[in-house]
């Protein structure tokens, strides 16, 4: 009979121990492009009367901490403003928080703020965003300092 208890408890023990681990599951951790870029920020706005596309562009430059944020720079008088806070995401999306965002200023330009797309192979930084149907946004950059 004892040896029929220990038959019979050897399984409950080996699942109740195999319940107890964690499980291995793998973690994805963004490589978020940390340190200064510079290149082309493109607008594109289609018009929908006419299906034509207006497109501006601006030379910028970005810089991202994990301490201060991002700051974007450069040529911020006409299309693009200058923007300025704190960012995070997954290793696909990339979301920014820009304190200036709003201010009646800079109000027609365009701001670093929002969800966007991005991919980043640890020199070249691309990032896409759309607002509606009608306006997207591209920014061509490229690391030039840590």
């Amino acid at each position: 009979m004892k040896l029929k208890a220990i038959y019979l408890l050897l399984p409950v023990a080996l699942l109740a121990s195999a319940c107890l681990k964690e499980p291995n599951t793998p973690t994805e951790t963004p490589n978020y492009p940390l340190g200064a870029f510079a290149g082309k920020f493109t607008r594109i706005h289609l018009n929908k009367a006419t299906s034509k596309t207006d497109t501006a562009y601006a030379t910028i430059q970005l810089a991202m901490s994990s301490s201060t944020g991002f700051a974007v720079t450069g040529d911020t008088a006409t299309v693009h403003a200058g923007s300025k806070g704190g960012f995070g995401g997954t290793v696909s999306e990339i979301g920014f928080n820009d304190i200036t965002w709003g201010s009646p200023v800079s109000k027609n330009k365009t701001h670093l703020h929002g969800t966007y797309s991005y991919t980043f192979n640890g020199t070249i930084l691309q990032i896409n965003g759309m607002s509606g149907d009608t306006l997207s946004y591209r920014y061509d950059l490229t690391k030039i300092s840590n």
